[in-house]
């Protein structure tokens, strides 16, 4: 017992220290960024000018226009990253939720009877709901190289893949997924962009 302890407080102490030290390496990057930028605040002011003649030198407002289009695009992966984490977050909620209900009514249904039977049939099949959500987005993420999430709820599944990423092609790839993985009819598959 008293080894288990002290094993216990050697892995927390070594948690704490290696937390410590990436908050630390963390900060000091993220300050020395801010230094840097703010020594050369006339450089930064002199770039901005740049991007206002951009009509008179060509080839620097295309680079400008370029990075602009690079800080956009690195905007909206951004986003589209933040709202499937939210998504995927939620969605992990409501099955937690629900399972935590469904074992308090199982925990209060008498043992071996029809209601608690039931109970057990539908944390069944929220499991095995929760293990194919999770399967199909990882066959569609391996297919086409993006970020997904797939919803099924009863005898309906929604597809939610990143802006850009759909085409006729990826719509067939997404639709063999989801049908072989499944016992969903065709009509009743969404698919969608963020």
């Amino acid at each position: 017992m008293n080894l288990l302890i002290k094993r216990r407080q050697l892995i927390m102490a070594t948690l704490v220290v290696a937390l410590g030290s990436a908050v630390f390496v963390n900060w000091y990057f993220t300050n020395s960024s801010n230094n840097v930028a703010g020594v050369n605040d006339t450089t930064s002011e002199y770039v901005q000018n740049l991007g206002e003649a951009k009509y008179v030198n060509s080839d620097k407002a295309d680079t400008t226009d370029k990075n602009e289009k690079k800080d956009n695009a690195t905007a909206t992966a951004s986003k589209n990253t933040d709202y499937f984490a939210t998504v995927k977050l939620k969605r992990t909620k409501a099955h937690d939720d629900a399972l935590e209900k469904m074992k308090t009514l199982l925990k209060e249904a008498p043992e071996k009877s029809e209601s608690a039977e039931e109970i057990s049939n539908s944390i069944d099949a929220l499991s095995k709901t929760i293990k194919l959500e999770a399967d199909i987005e990882a066959l569609i993420s391996a297919k086409l190289k993006c970020e997904c999430v797939v919803m099924i709820n009863n005898d309906n599944v929604e597809v939610v893949v990143t802006k850009g990423n759909l085409n006729d092609a990826s719509i067939l790839q997404i639709m063999d997924a989801v049908l072989n993985n499944t016992e969903v009819k065709a009509e009743n598959i969404k698919i969608s962009e963020s």
